[in-house]
């Protein structure tokens, strides 16, 4: 398998990694202090009085936003400028400047406090103009970026069977099918559709999008697998789960022509696409990782970071998906499961951070912060999925503040104040993260801003 190092070769691929990476760690930075506000809100004993209903609602929608939405895509455009060489290099800076000016809209909107609003699942959404605008303005760039990915990914075709190059462009063509059913969403549906347009124009490709977060944990997991010396069955497994995890969304264009996006068979196939589709093949990449990590204990420093970011990473995903079967009510059960599957993706992701800071001509990390690091992230993302878990079970229900939240027992409190701890170290810990990379990336981030455009190879 052709490694990420390996692709890190071209100056001016450094700095469209590096530029994208750093919108990546704004957006988790941006997205963890909302996160702040909204763990304590619903932690007993801290949330009474701490935040307005109103702003309560406000700060879930950047929180969702820009935890799931702007970070996750971000990252992806980090391996995909990585993958996709110097060509189309114009392209590429465009994409990225229009996705900054997108994500600059949508954060000043929540501090102008413009636009109700409206909890959509997936991506929600202030109702005004200027948070609009610049979530349009980012789906423009996201398309710009996917497509230039499609392009270059297939003129290195000679490539795809390495795998890191063959899960690249699965994502991107993932992305490229959720752009297609909102945009076909938007043309159907009337504007009149009431106060759930937003949750029928978002689910269809919403619930796509959730592939690529899988698509591209997995390469993560196969790229820390190296460095961490765990080797994951044989040679055509990783590209067979790769196209067995894409598969589910080429069936989605049958659905769009079927049901109507205001239908309840159309929430239901979509539903049944990704709770059956996204997960089952991941899960063979799961635990031959973790057996891989319990096999081999003794690794050198890098190696062991590595292994413990997938060790954490593969726990964290397969607590969201047993949460997830838990589910028979919306309550925080719900909550539970897609912290653990974004919480999984997420530590992937700062593991891969910690892989590539050096190879961008960053400064090298300390080893103990960055195990220290990890094992914070992922105790406390276990630890507040327990919580949530606990308390869902108790019927606790969610998108609800402070005293609303009408806790009627022990069981109840005690569950809500174990997702208050473990929110409150995870926050920590990606806070070290964010410190961790900034200091290394800076020298990076000064010769960004002073850099001449290098002519397309």
């Amino acid at each position: 398998m052709k490694t990420l190092s390996q692709s890190v070769s071209a100056d001016g691929v450094r700095r469209l990694a590096s530029g994208w990476l750093i919108l990546a760690l704004t957006a988790i930075g941006i997205s963890t202090l909302f996160a702040l506000l909204l763990v304590v809100s619903r932690t007993p004993f801290l949330n009474h009085g701490f935040l307005a209903p109103d702003f309560f609602t406000t700060a879930l929608v950047l929180h969702v936003d820009f935890a799931v939405l702007v970070w996750f895509l971000a990252f992806a455009g980090v391996v995909w400028s990585l993958l996709c060489g110097a060509r189309g290099v114009y392209l590429a800076w465009l994409a990225l400047l229009t996705v900054v000016i997108g994500v600059g809209l949508m954060l000043v909107a929540a501090f102008l406090g413009e636009g109700q609003p409206a909890l959509s699942n997936y991506i929600p959404v202030l109702k005004g103009p200027v948070f609009l605008s610049g979530l349009g303005l980012f789906g423009l760039g996201v398309s710009m970026m996917v497509l230039r990915s499609l392009m270059m990914l297939m003129q290195r075709r000679e490539r795809m069977e390495a795998g890191l190059h063959l899960g690249a462009w699965c994502a991107a063509l993932v992305v490229l099918f959720s752009l297609l059913i909102l945009a076909w969403n938007y043309w159907r549906l009337p504007e009149a559709a009431g106060g759930s347009y937003f949750e029928m124009l978002f689910w269809g490709s919403g619930h796509v999008l959730q592939f690529n977060h899988v698509l591209m944990m997995l390469v993560v997991w196969m790229v820390l697998a190296r460095q961490a010396g765990i080797r994951v069955g044989g040679r055509m497994l990783f590209p067979v789960v790769l196209l067995l995890t894409l598969a589910p969304v080429l069936l989605t264009p049958i659905f769009q022509w079927l049901f109507e996006p205001d239908s309840q068979q159309y929430r239901q196939i979509y539903t049944q696409l990704m709770r059956y589709g996204s997960w089952p093949p991941a899960v063979v990449i799961a635990m031959l990782l973790l057996r891989g990590y319990f096999t081999e204990r003794k690794r050198a420093d890098e190696a062991a970071v590595a292994a413990n970011v997938l060790l954490f990473s593969v726990l964290l995903f397969i607590a969201g998906i047993l949460s997830g079967a838990l589910i028979k009510v919306d309550n925080v059960l719900v909550t539970a499961h897609y912290h653990g599957t974004v919480g999984a993706v997420t530590l992937a992701f700062m593991g891969l951070t910690y892989y590539l800071l050096p190879r961008l001509g960053a400064r090298e990390l300390p080893v103990r912060g960055m195990r220290l690091q990890v094992r914070l992230y992922g105790g406390g993302m276990l630890t507040l999925i327990s919580g949530l878990l606990w308390s869902g079970l108790h019927d606790v229900p969610r998108k609800v503040p402070g005293e609303a939240q009408l806790l009627e027992n022990a069981q109840e409190l005690a569950g809500m104040m174990l997702m208050g701890a473990g929110g409150l170290v995870a926050l920590l810990a990606t806070w070290m993260y964010l410190l961790l990379a900034l200091r290394s990336l800076w020298p990076v981030g000064q010769t960004l801003f002073q850099m001449r455009m290098d002519q397309p190879g």
